[in-house]
Order: structure tokens, then C-alpha cells, then sequence
């Protein structure tokens, strides 16, 4: 039985590296800009009512910050999608540039401004990660909150192991590893913060730009009409 064949965008490589990106913004935002999360909004909503319900409503308001930023880069997304579309441009390719070039500004800037620059940038960014990349060898996922993919990877391991269904086993076992690659991001993140402050951001690129070749070889061959390249 042959292999399916799928988008780069949707493999597991891909998949990995936008959860390990997750887990280290998250983490640097909750350990260098006052404990918030730049895609965890559940977080950000339960401090901010925790706070409310303590009276501290000058703490509530930070917390609403990058959840209201995640909002609104939930509408520029689906505008600047739907530009793309019209202009026959590779939105993946074009949003891993994006996400490439917010980064970049974001880790040069951070040091330097005050944290609702780094808040706001990063959740923004978060949130074009999040509505870009949906799908992982043709499954859904979540590349920035793992609830949902903690609730599938029991709940589908269990049914394929009860069912002996290779397909399902194999989908839970892709989500399971993903959630792995976001735990390790959050990791590493802490560690670099702990140990360098506002200056950790930087090594994010690193996974970002390995996004964006995986993403620009196949582009390439889609253009010069090459046999596409295996997928893992």
C-alpha cells in the first residue's frame, strides 16, 4: 500500500517545528513580559478574571492586551489570506515570511521597548501561526494551544489500539509527538530565559527559517514543475 502524499505544509516536520515555536514564545512571554502567554489565551482570560475578582484591575488589563491583539490578528489573517488568494500567491510560503520577519523585529526590539511592543507582536504572531497552519497529514491540529491535541491523541491512541486501526494509531502518535516538540520548546525557552532575560527571543529564527526552506523547496518544485519531493 502506498504512501499518501502530503503538502509540506501539513507534514510532520512542519508540524514540530510550529509547536516547538509555540511552546518557546509562550514560555518567553510568561517568563519576561509579566506572566502572559502570547497564544495561550485560556491563560490570559483566567488571570484576567482571577484578577478581576481580586479587585486588581490595572493587573486585569495587562492580561487583556494579548488577548484582544490575538482577535484582531484573527481578522488581518483572513484579509491578508483572502489578498493572497486573489493575487495566486502561496499564502503558507508568504505567512512563514511573515511570522519570520515579526520575529526578527520583535527579538532586535524587545530589549529596547516596553513589553506591550513584545506582548502585542507576539500575539499577533501567534495568531497567524494558529489560523495558517490547520492540518497535519490530513488531520486536524492545534499548533499553539494542546488542549485539543491532548484530548485527541488519548482519545485516538485508545481507539486505534481497541480498534487495531493502523491509520488512527498512526494520527494519535503524529499528535502526541507534536505536543513532545511543544513541551520541549517550552523547555528550552525557559532555560534561556532564566539565563538571559529579553535576549532569549532570538533563537526562535533558528526553527523559523527551517520552516521556511521546508516550505520555499516546495514551492520551487511546485513552480518548475518537478516530481514533488517525499514527505515525512
Amino acid at each position: 500500500m502506498s504512501r499518501k502524499k502530503y503538502q509540506v505544509y501539513e507534514g510532520l516536520r512542519c508540524a514540530m517545528m510550529l509547536c516547538f515555536i509555540s511552546g518557546y514564545v509562550n514560555a518567553f512571554t510568561y517568563m519576561t513580559q509579566g506572566k502572559r502567554f502570547a497564544g495561550v489565551q485560556t491563560g490570559n482570560l483566567l488571570f484576567l478574571a482571577i484578577r478581576l475578582s481580586e479587585n486588581q484591575l490595572q493587573e486585569a488589563l495587562q492580561y487583556l492586551l494579548p488577548v484582544t491583539v490575538f482577535m484582531l490578528g484573527q481578522s488581518i489573517t483572513y484579509f491578508m489570506r483572502h489578498w493572497a488568494t486573489k493575487k495566486g500567491l502561496h499564502w503558507y510560503l508568504l505567512s512563514s515570511f511573515i511570522l519570520t520577519g515579526i520575529a526578527l523585529v520583535t527579538a532586535l526590539l524587545t530589549p529596547l521597548l516596553p513589553s506591550f511592543f513584545t506582548v502585542s507582536a507576539l500575539a499577533f504572531f501567534a495568531s497567524i501561526q494558529v489560523d495558517t497552519f490547520k492540518s497535519l497529514r490530513g488531520a486536524s491540529y492545534a499548533n499553539v494551544m494542546m488542549t485539543g491535541n491532548i484530548k485527541n491523541a488519548a482519545y485516538l491512541l485508545t481507539k486505534g489500539l481497541y480498534e487495531r486501526n493502523q491509520e488512527i494509531i498512526h494520527i494519535g502518535r503524529n499528535t502526541l509527538i507534536v505536543i513532545v516538540a511543544f513541551a520541549c520548546g517550552v523547555i528550552c525557552s525557559t532555560l534561556l530565559s532564566l539565563s538571559h532575560g529579553e535576549y532569549a527571543l532570538s533563537p526562535i529564527l533558528i526553527p523559523l527559517l527551517y520552516v521556511n526552506y521546508l516550505l520555499a523547496q516546495e514551492f520551487y518544485h511546485i513552480q518548475t514543475k518537478i516530481k514533488p519531493i517525499k514527505r515525512t
